[in-house]
């Protein structure tokens, strides 16, 4: 029966032609032929990151159209069809000069099969990267430890720096085009004058000034928190991840090449890697969650003040043996480590978070948990855990600009809103310009900083309170005077809404100067400020008139955009 319903079924869909012996050596020969293949690439080296359509555009015009290269790289592969154009191609690339870098090519042969198995590995094994972004191969990535390490903390870094300055003036003018066009595509707006200004011919919204650059380009950041990890090799080691933890990276570096960490932080990261490799406890491992050295964080300020903050994992630890690490680590900082140490402190943190953390108390261990800082003739108190900007000369510029801005105005009684205030250094450096100075911050211990801060520099008109901005909307609203002038410095993802809507509700606020350290998150915060009355939005809105950037960071994708706001009249149509 089998044997019929196999012939039936035979004769109905037709049998498949086994392969006779010369069909099977065809096949051989040809699958040989191609693992044998051989591609023919140019690596190109010391290419910007991203730009992705200008490399493109630069080779096809040099009549190469096979570019592969990932936005974050900084090489890139051009493919061609034999060794005769590979060399040709070499000599190019190496003459070839690309927006002010020398560019430099090298030789890269292997056989189709050898490409596609690495690919294949790479694509399956390897960690998933970002949609239609290859991955980068280590065969390729002949990057050092350190320039993966510079790659990541300080992503510019071989930008020239009047190119980054460009760069970074670029992302803020992008985000104040993305706003007027955000106003433009408002639906079931009541009255149109209200965001002409949006619709006025130029492409920028308001007067763009020029870039302000950081007085420091290297050394400038004054606080560092470094993990402590193992090293390529094993060895524990006091710096910063090679890469980011949740893509399963966990080697850390030491930050002695870090073009934005001072030499002074690297020194302490470099004296307590040995303290940690002498001590019979082991660093925390990430994965595991055991071991005990988890974080330094340092904090050295231009007055030479050094703050030292170590955090450690203590759950495996008797009571005994942790009290006889506190007295080891003050004789080391002390005595042994050659760092003049204003205070010492040390935090126990047995939670799976990684960093210093509001969730664990601190415990000061030599000092009296503070250092200080001076800042446009003012000095200010720190804390370990109170915000304060990272390069005290850029701040000085940015400050001294927000200053210019506010334009106080002597014959009139000026009240200055310094919302997020942190320790208070916007509102005191000006508070003797101002009738009165009124500060928020959702940080109870920045507050205590603040109200210490006054007190050190004898200022006398300012209040401050410990709450979130959108918490203290009375405060914001309720504040009456000739003149009220706002400041927002928040943090990286602006203000709530109703911080805002507060604004704008305060009839008596002409004038907004915020100061964003991310403009692109910072967005809905000015859409908010200007768009159109409504039946929740009740205030008379505000427009751009000026912005500038100023950079805190170099080296980095970052810096602070600072906008000025005015609010707009009744019937005011620009």
């Amino acid at each position: 029966m089998f044997k019929l319903v196999s012939s039936i079924i035979d004769s109905v869909f037709g049998r498949k032609r086994p392969l006779d012996v010369d069909d099977e050596d065809e096949v051989v020969e040809q699958q040989k032929k191609q693992k044998l293949e051989m591609t023919h690439r140019i690596k190109v080296t010391n290419l910007p990151v991203r730009e992705l359509p200008a490399v493109k555009k630069y080779f096809k015009k040099l009549g190469y159209n096979r570019i592969k290269k990932a936005p974050e790289w900084d090489f890139g592969f051009i493919t061609v069809d034999s060794e005769e154009e590979a060399q040709k191609c070499l000599q190019v690339v190496n003459s070839s000069t690309f927006k002010n870098r020398q560019l430099a090519g090298e030789y890269i042969t292997e056989t189709v099969q050898e490409h596609r198995d690495k690919f294949m590995s790479g694509s399956r094994g390897g960690k998933k990267g970002k949609r239609n972004q290859p991955t980068v191969d280590d065969k390729d990535d002949t990057r050092t430890p350190a320039e993966k390490l510079a790659d990541q903390v300080t992503p510019l870094w071989r930008e020239p720096y009047d190119v980054q300055l460009v760069k970074k003036n670029r992302n803020g003018t992008k985000q104040l085009m993305n706003l007027k066009r955000k106003i433009q595509g408002l639906k079931d707006v009541r009255d149109e004058s209200q965001r002409a200004w949006a619709f006025e011919k130029g492409s920028l919204p308001c007067e763009v000034l020029d870039p302000i650059p950081s007085p420091e380009i290297n050394g400038y950041r004054t606080k560092c928190e470094f993990t402590i990890g193992k090293n390529l090799d094993g060895e524990p080691t006091v710096g910063f991840l090679l890469g980011l933890y949740r893509d399963g990276i966990t080697s850390v570096l030491e930050p002695s090449e870090c073009l934005n960490v001072s030499d002074t932080a690297k020194h302490i990261a470099r004296v307590f890697g040995d303290y940690v490799r002498k001590s019979d406890l082991p660093v925390y491992d990430r994965v595991e969650k055991t071991g005990c050295w988890r974080t330094l964080m340092t904090k050295t300020q231009s007055t030479g003040d050094v703050l030292i903050l170590v955090q450690l994992r203590a759950a495996d630890l008797t009571p005994e043996r942790l009290e006889q690490e506190k007295k080891d680590l003050i004789h080391f900082w002390t005595q042994e480590s050659g760092i003049n140490v204003t205070t010492l402190i040390f935090q126990v943190w047995d939670g799976n978070s990684n960093g210093i953390t509001d969730k664990a108390p601190m415990e000061t261990l030599t000092g009296d948990g503070y250092i200080y800082e001076n800042v446009l003739g003012c000095r200010f108190r720190l804390s370990a855990s109170a915000f304060f900007q990272v390069n005290t000369p850029a701040a000085e510029l940015l400050y001294a600009k927000c200053a210019e801005w506010c334009s106080i105005d002597a014959n009139k009684k000026t009240t200055l809103l310094d919302l997020c205030c942190g320790t208070g250094t916007i509102g005191i450096t000006m508070a003797r310009s101002v009738d009165r100075v009124v500060g928020i911050e959702m940080v109870p211990e920045a507050i205590v900083d603040a109200k210490a801060n006054a007190k050190l520099n004898n200022i006398e008109n300012v209040t401050y309170y410990a709450n979130k901005v959108e918490d203290k909307i009375d405060v914001v609203t309720g504040e009456k005077n000739e003149e009220v002038i706002a400041v927002l410095d928040p943090p990286r993802n602006g203000v709530h809404a109703s911080v805002i809507r507060a604004v704008r509700d305060a009839e008596h606020i002409d004038r907004v100067v915020y100061i964003s350290c991310d403009a692109k998150q910072a967005l809905d915060n000015f859409v908010t400020l200007c768009r159109p009355q409504s039946n929740r939005f009740r205030g008379m809105p505000f427009k751009p008139t000026r912005a500038i950037s100023v950079d805190l960071f170099p080296h980095t994708d970052h810096c602070e955009l600072m906008i000025e706001f005015v609010r707009q009249k009744p019937n005011q149509e620009s």
